[in-house]
């Protein structure tokens, strides 16, 4: 009978033994799946934190370049605009030089007749001298208004020669005052000394031999505010 007995003990202990073992064998793999996911929620979250990084650092990279981008493209555009500038204040300042004084040299078209240096003010509108109509048109020589210093006509000029201004050699300022002693010669050659003297001199001579106006409204415009 003991005997028995000890064997049936022997035999429950296997017994809970092995259901000890088959409870162990199906929590292991159940834990090691939890571990698994766990693991796994990890690593996922580092993967995505490292791509956040990743993305703010490329993002960073792009607005800092495209910043450098930016600034290059401002300044470069302001150095062209103010090449521009500059080069569009030069050509106008050669256009005043060609078009906007009596003084001007190798000039075509029509011209201003203003000269400051000649007149601290103008009584008279400015005359505006269309120069390529009087020789185009009216077929006038260019020695009929263009001359050296001893008064000999030049005519062999084309439209780009350089040419002096009436005023490097007629250089007194203002009008001439006659003298009542002086003879219409001595008259003459007093208001040739004139820029204002030389300048109607040569112009309303021409236009007496070619019957061009000579009234003074015929070719100064009424003045500004007048």
């Amino acid at each position: 009978m003991k005997k028995v007995l000890l064997l049936l003990g022997i035999a429950c202990i296997f017994v809970f033994m092995g259901c000890g073992q088959e409870e162990e064998a199906k929590q292991s793999p159940q834990k090691k799946a939890g571990e698994a996911v766990e693991s796994e929620k990890e690593e996922s979250g580092k993967t995505v934190e490292s791509a956040k990084k990743e993305a703010r650092g490329i993002a960073e990279s792009v607005k800092e370049k495209t910043g450098e981008a930016v600034g290059a493209m401002k300044e470069k555009a302001g150095e062209a605009a103010e090449t521009i500038k500059k080069e569009a204040g030069e050509t106008v300042e050669k256009v005043k030089q060609k078009t906007g004084e009596a003084e001007t040299t190798g000039a075509i078209g029509v011209m201003r007749m203003k000269n400051e240096k000649a007149f601290s003010s103008h009584r008279m509108g400015i005359v505006e001298f269309d120069h390529r109509a009087h020789v185009d048109e009216y077929g006038l020589g260019c020695g009929q208004c263009h001359h050296d210093k001893n008064g000999q006509p030049l005519n062999d000029l084309s439209y780009d020669s350089p040419v002096q201004g009436c005023m490097t050699c007629h250089d007194k300022k203002g009008r001439p005052m006659r003298d009542e002693s002086m003879t219409p010669e001595q008259w003459r050659e007093e208001r040739l000394k004139y820029y204002y003297g030389a300048i109607h001199e040569n112009c309303m001579g021409c236009h007496k031999k070619t019957k061009g106006p000579t009234r003074c409204t015929e070719c100064h415009p009424r003045p500004e505010g007048r």
